[in-house]
């Protein structure tokens, strides 16, 4: 059950059944990423490894090359595994293990040690926390998730800060459009109709800015400038367009697929966020959006303003599955 781009045959197909192979990232102080592992694993079948920083980093007693350093390094190792292991038993399925449930990362803020180990266990996505403000030891979402997506085909799924998820799993797939020129930006669209399609759940397509009149302002205020009156009438036309190719890229379902449209405008990302309504088994989707060399994606730009007031996970496309 894969996610990348031209994926093999069965793979993310309505009638697949193999495992979606997921690298989480884990560390004592962040159970967001196992937690999302186990509610996606409530809605497909899924098979996961946590991905803990290496103790290597941490500081030790001794010459960094004496017996006594690699006595303790080992020692650690094995408590930090077992730490590790205790988390994945207390979230996760038994059944939905690797072979090798537990892995250390050469680094926990160098993302080429994440990518080499999702590629060493032919990952399909990799689930990361979300907080900003994170303690040392943990992954640095900013920084790897920006080399993640752009250097690599993997989709990338951060979780909000304290989820709060449906027991039942992802019951809806919100495809998301983000700022006034996120219809620029369509990765993914297709690969989001067919996991709705796959998973028998609808799938809203949202077209979100912050820097239009909310709706009550549209009717009140005849002075709304032109271009926040026809950049709503260009959003209603792109997610017609839009619903279009959903409903193409599901055709093999069984059934037929939900589509519910909708507009998210107010003054300012967390307004126009909460115009909408969030449901707890909802998974918000949308396309990576790669920045200069001076902006990363997760420290500007709609990509963070997003993440900061979503409420549901996120899974984020690269731009290879457009």
């Amino acid at each position: 059950m894969s996610l990348t781009p031209n994926p093999p045959q069965g793979s993310w197909t309505v009638d697949s059944d193999s495992p979606l192979r997921v690298i989480a990232g884990w560390s004592d102080k962040d159970t967001e990423a196992l937690q999302l592992a186990n509610w996606i694993g409530n809605s497909v079948p899924i098979t996961v490894q946590v991905v803990a920083p290496s103790p290597a980093t941490w500081k030790a007693p001794g010459a960094p090359n004496g017996k006594k350093f690699r006595k303790w390094l080992q020692r650690e190792k094995d408590k930090f595994s077992d730490r590790a292991h205790s988390a994945l038993k207390a979230t996760v399925a038994r059944q939905q293990w690797a072979d090798v449930p537990v892995r250390m990362a050469a680094s926990s803020s160098d993302s080429s040690s994440l990518i080499e180990v999702a590629r060493d266990f032919g990952a399909d996505v990799v689930v990361l926390g979300s907080r900003s403000a994170r303690p040392k030891g943990t992954f640095l979402v900013s920084t790897v998730a920006d080399s993640l997506l752009d250097a690599n085909s993997l989709p990338l799924v951060v979780a909000p800060r304290h989820p709060k998820l449906s027991k039942k799993g992802i019951t809806r797939i919100t495809y998301v459009y983000l700022g006034y020129d996120g219809f620029d930006y369509p990765a993914g669209l297709q690969q989001a109709a067919r996991i709705a399609a796959r998973l028998g759940v609808p799938i809203r397509l949202l077209a979100m800015s912050p820097d239009n009149l909310s709706g009550a302002d549209f009717d009140a205020n005849i002075n709304t400038p032109s271009d926040s009156a026809e950049w709503y009438e260009a959003a209603l036309g792109h997610l017609d367009v839009a619903r279009d190719n959903v409903f193409e890229a599901a055709s093999q379902a069984p059934g037929a697929t939900v589509v519910e449209v909708d507009v998210a405008v107010d003054h300012g990302w967390k307004r126009a966020m909460h115009s909408v309504k969030w449901k707890k088994g909802d998974l918000a989707c949308f396309a990576f959006r790669r920045q200069s060399q001076f902006k990363r994606v997760f420290f500007s730009g709609p990509t963070s303003e997003f993440l900061r007031h979503c409420p549901a996970p996120s899974l984020i496309f690269p731009p290879s599955t457009a």
